[in-house]
Protein backbone atom coordinates (compact mmCIF):
# COMPACT_ATOMS: atom_id res chain seq x y z
CA UNK A 1 0.00 0.00 0.00
CA UNK A 2 1.23 3.52 -1.13
CA UNK A 3 0.81 5.94 1.69
CA UNK A 4 1.11 9.90 1.49
CA UNK A 5 3.20 11.36 4.14
CA UNK A 6 1.32 14.00 6.29
CA UNK A 7 4.09 14.47 9.21
CA UNK A 8 7.65 13.80 9.35
CA UNK A 9 9.54 15.63 12.18
CA UNK A 10 11.87 15.08 14.22
CA UNK A 11 11.04 14.64 18.23
CA UNK A 12 14.82 14.66 19.42
CA UNK A 13 18.10 14.13 18.33
CA UNK A 14 17.56 10.83 16.00
CA UNK A 15 14.10 10.71 17.20
CA UNK A 16 11.10 11.19 14.22
CA UNK A 17 7.57 10.74 13.86
CA UNK A 18 5.51 9.93 11.03
CA UNK A 19 1.87 9.79 9.81
CA UNK A 20 0.72 8.49 6.74
CA UNK A 21 -2.60 7.65 5.10
CA UNK A 22 -3.47 4.32 5.66
CA UNK A 23 -5.40 2.18 3.53
CA UNK A 24 -5.84 -0.86 5.66
CA UNK A 25 -7.51 -2.13 8.61
CA UNK A 26 -7.45 -0.58 11.72
CA UNK A 27 -4.53 -1.18 14.04
CA UNK A 28 -4.70 -2.06 17.44
CA UNK A 29 -1.72 -1.27 20.64
CA UNK A 30 1.32 -3.70 20.10
CA UNK A 31 1.11 -4.03 16.02
CA UNK A 32 3.49 -3.23 13.83
CA UNK A 33 3.71 -2.32 10.04
CA UNK A 34 6.86 -2.95 7.97
CA UNK A 35 7.91 0.06 5.55
CA UNK A 36 9.67 0.99 2.37
CA UNK A 37 10.41 4.57 0.94
CA UNK A 38 9.46 5.38 -2.72
CA UNK A 39 9.31 2.54 -5.58
CA UNK A 40 12.74 1.29 -5.23
CA UNK A 41 14.46 -1.91 -3.43
CA UNK A 42 17.18 -0.34 -2.13
CA UNK A 43 17.76 -1.01 0.69
CA UNK A 44 16.03 -4.21 0.12
CA UNK A 45 14.34 -4.84 2.99
CA UNK A 46 11.30 -3.38 4.79
CA UNK A 47 11.62 -1.57 8.24
CA UNK A 48 8.93 -3.01 10.83
CA UNK A 49 8.25 -0.13 13.15
CA UNK A 50 5.55 0.01 15.98
CA UNK A 51 2.02 1.80 15.53
CA UNK A 52 2.26 5.32 17.99
CA UNK A 53 -1.13 5.66 17.00
CA UNK A 54 -4.21 5.17 14.50
CA UNK A 55 -7.35 7.42 13.95
CA UNK A 56 -9.72 8.17 10.94
CA UNK A 57 -7.04 6.07 8.70
CA UNK A 58 -4.03 8.07 9.56
CA UNK A 59 -1.40 5.75 11.14
CA UNK A 60 1.77 7.44 12.55
CA UNK A 61 4.73 5.81 13.65
CA UNK A 62 8.01 6.50 15.66
CA UNK A 63 11.70 5.78 14.66
CA UNK A 64 14.97 6.15 15.30
CA UNK A 65 17.49 7.12 12.32
CA UNK A 66 20.26 4.42 12.61
CA UNK A 67 21.08 2.80 8.96
CA UNK A 68 20.79 3.38 5.77
CA UNK A 69 16.89 2.90 5.21
CA UNK A 70 15.82 4.58 8.18
CA UNK A 71 18.25 7.62 7.42
CA UNK A 72 16.27 7.81 4.10
CA UNK A 73 13.01 7.68 5.75
CA UNK A 74 13.98 10.85 8.04
CA UNK A 75 14.77 13.13 4.41
CA UNK A 76 11.54 12.22 2.75
CA UNK A 77 8.83 14.76 3.39
CA UNK A 78 5.07 15.61 3.97
CA UNK A 79 3.46 15.10 0.57
CA UNK A 80 5.51 12.53 -0.65
CA UNK A 81 4.93 8.44 -0.50
CA UNK A 82 5.31 5.68 2.38
CA UNK A 83 4.83 2.00 0.69
CA UNK A 84 3.26 0.53 3.82
CA UNK A 85 2.19 -3.54 4.81
CA UNK A 86 0.01 -4.18 7.78
CA UNK A 87 -1.17 -3.98 10.71
CA UNK A 88 1.22 -7.14 11.43
CA UNK A 89 1.03 -9.18 14.80
CA UNK A 90 -1.13 -9.44 17.68
CA UNK A 91 -1.37 -6.93 20.44
CA UNK A 92 -1.56 -5.62 23.95
CA UNK A 93 -4.54 -7.17 25.61
CA UNK A 94 -4.51 -6.67 29.45
CA UNK A 95 -7.17 -8.25 31.28
CA UNK A 96 -10.48 -5.92 31.83
CA UNK A 97 -10.57 -5.92 35.49
CA UNK A 98 -6.55 -4.82 36.04
CA UNK A 99 -6.67 -2.40 38.77
CA UNK A 100 -3.26 -1.39 37.84
CA UNK A 101 -1.40 -1.17 34.60
CA UNK A 102 2.32 0.25 34.13
CA UNK A 103 3.64 0.98 30.86
CA UNK A 104 7.53 0.69 31.02
CA UNK A 105 9.04 1.76 28.10
CA UNK A 106 12.76 2.13 26.39
CA UNK A 107 13.91 4.76 23.41
CA UNK A 108 11.30 4.01 20.39
CA UNK A 109 9.64 1.21 22.62
CA UNK A 110 7.58 4.17 23.88
CA UNK A 111 5.45 3.96 20.63
CA UNK A 112 3.38 0.96 21.38
CA UNK A 113 2.40 2.03 24.56
CA UNK A 114 1.40 5.60 23.88
CA UNK A 115 -0.81 4.41 21.44
CA UNK A 116 -2.38 1.67 23.71
CA UNK A 117 -2.67 4.82 26.49
CA UNK A 118 -4.38 7.00 23.75
CA UNK A 119 -6.58 4.89 22.48
CA UNK A 120 -7.97 3.72 26.30
CA UNK A 121 -7.67 7.14 27.94
CA UNK A 122 -4.87 5.85 30.41
CA UNK A 123 -6.68 4.31 32.92
CA UNK A 124 -4.90 3.27 35.65
CA UNK A 125 -1.62 3.60 34.25
CA UNK A 126 1.30 4.74 34.73
CA UNK A 127 3.93 4.98 32.65
CA UNK A 128 7.80 4.48 33.66
CA UNK A 129 9.81 6.06 30.36
CA UNK A 130 14.35 5.44 30.52
CA UNK A 131 17.17 6.24 28.56
CA UNK A 132 20.47 6.88 28.73
CA UNK A 133 20.40 10.43 28.27
CA UNK A 134 17.02 13.22 27.88
CA UNK A 135 17.34 13.26 24.13
CA UNK A 136 15.90 9.21 24.86
CA UNK A 137 12.93 10.63 26.48
CA UNK A 138 9.68 10.04 24.17
CA UNK A 139 6.21 11.61 24.73
CA UNK A 140 6.72 11.73 28.32
CA UNK A 141 4.18 15.00 27.74
CA UNK A 142 1.04 12.12 26.48
CA UNK A 143 1.22 10.20 29.50
CA UNK A 144 -1.09 11.08 32.22
CA UNK A 145 1.13 10.24 35.10
CA UNK A 146 4.85 9.23 34.34
CA UNK A 147 7.91 8.71 35.75
CA UNK A 148 11.76 9.04 34.33
CA UNK A 149 15.13 7.79 34.44
CA UNK A 150 18.09 8.43 32.80
CA UNK A 151 21.43 6.31 32.80
CA UNK A 152 23.20 9.78 32.82
CA UNK A 153 21.28 11.79 35.16
CA UNK A 154 20.41 14.01 32.72
CA UNK A 155 16.34 13.81 32.89
CA UNK A 156 14.16 12.58 35.96
CA UNK A 157 16.27 10.43 38.21
CA UNK A 158 19.43 8.66 37.21
CA UNK A 159 19.81 5.09 36.72
CA UNK A 160 17.48 2.43 34.90
CA UNK A 161 14.03 2.37 34.75
CA UNK A 162 13.98 -0.82 36.59
CA UNK A 163 14.63 0.72 40.22
CA UNK A 164 12.00 2.48 40.49
CA UNK A 165 9.78 -0.12 38.92
CA UNK A 166 10.26 -2.63 41.80
CA UNK A 167 7.97 -0.72 44.38
CA UNK A 168 5.22 -0.63 42.07
CA UNK A 169 5.08 -4.25 40.68
CA UNK A 170 2.81 -5.42 43.82
CA UNK A 171 -0.54 -6.13 42.02
CA UNK A 172 0.70 -4.95 38.96
CA UNK A 173 -0.25 -5.63 35.16
CA UNK A 174 3.17 -4.89 33.18
CA UNK A 175 3.12 -3.91 29.25
CA UNK A 176 6.69 -3.31 28.19
CA UNK A 177 8.35 -2.58 24.59
CA UNK A 178 11.82 -1.34 24.42
CA UNK A 179 15.43 -2.69 24.10
CA UNK A 180 15.75 -6.86 24.45
CA UNK A 181 18.12 -6.16 28.08
CA UNK A 182 15.44 -3.86 29.49
CA UNK A 183 12.67 -6.27 28.80
CA UNK A 184 15.05 -9.11 30.25
CA UNK A 185 15.16 -7.29 33.71
CA UNK A 186 11.69 -6.35 33.76
CA UNK A 187 10.75 -10.09 33.01
CA UNK A 188 12.71 -11.22 35.41
CA UNK A 189 11.14 -8.23 38.03
CA UNK A 190 7.58 -9.57 37.21
CA UNK A 191 8.83 -13.23 38.15
CA UNK A 192 10.47 -12.24 41.62
CA UNK A 193 7.84 -9.88 42.31
CA UNK A 194 4.53 -11.76 40.99
CA UNK A 195 3.80 -9.44 38.84
CA UNK A 196 1.72 -10.39 35.41
CA UNK A 197 2.07 -8.83 31.98
CA UNK A 198 3.00 -8.64 28.42
CA UNK A 199 6.48 -7.63 26.77
CA UNK A 200 6.77 -6.38 23.06
CA UNK A 201 9.72 -7.32 21.58
CA UNK A 202 11.86 -5.54 18.98
CA UNK A 203 13.52 -7.31 16.14
CA UNK A 204 14.94 -7.57 13.03
CA UNK A 205 12.78 -9.05 10.32
CA UNK A 206 12.29 -9.66 6.68
CA UNK A 207 9.28 -9.96 5.43
CA UNK A 208 6.87 -10.06 8.23
CA UNK A 209 4.20 -12.06 7.86
CA UNK A 210 6.62 -15.41 9.20
CA UNK A 211 8.20 -17.08 5.66
CA UNK A 212 11.38 -15.89 5.99
CA UNK A 213 12.06 -17.30 9.65
CA UNK A 214 14.24 -14.41 10.28
CA UNK A 215 12.63 -13.21 13.42
CA UNK A 216 12.05 -16.46 15.16
CA UNK A 217 12.14 -16.18 19.02
CA UNK A 218 12.61 -19.05 21.82
CA UNK A 219 9.76 -19.67 24.30
CA UNK A 220 8.77 -21.54 26.69
CA UNK A 221 6.09 -23.65 24.24
CA UNK A 222 9.53 -24.04 21.56
CA UNK A 223 10.27 -21.50 18.66
CA UNK A 224 7.88 -18.84 17.84
CA UNK A 225 7.63 -15.75 14.79
CA UNK A 226 7.82 -12.73 16.62
CA UNK A 227 6.28 -11.10 13.14
CA UNK A 228 2.87 -13.52 13.30
CA UNK A 229 3.10 -14.99 17.18
CA UNK A 230 4.24 -11.86 18.63
CA UNK A 231 5.59 -9.22 18.88
CA UNK A 232 3.71 -9.44 22.33
CA UNK A 233 4.40 -12.17 24.56
CA UNK A 234 3.48 -12.92 28.11
CA UNK A 235 6.03 -12.49 31.13
CA UNK A 236 7.72 -15.86 31.76
CA UNK A 237 7.08 -17.12 27.94
CA UNK A 238 10.63 -15.83 26.79
CA UNK A 239 13.59 -17.89 27.06
CA UNK A 240 15.80 -14.95 26.63
CA UNK A 241 18.87 -15.44 24.23
CA UNK A 242 22.25 -12.26 23.72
Amino acid sequence: MMGKILENRPLARGYYRMSFEADFAEARPGQFVMLRVGLTHDPLLRRPMSVAGFENGVCTVIYRSVGKGTAILAEIREGETVNALGPLGNWFDPPSDAKKILLVGGGIGVAPLRFWHRRNGGKNAVAYIGGATKEDILCKEEFAQTVITTIDGSAGTRGLITAPLVSALEGAYVLACGPKGMLKAVDDLCKEYGATGELSLEERMGCGFGVCLGCVVDTAAGKKRLCVDGPVFKTGSVQWQF
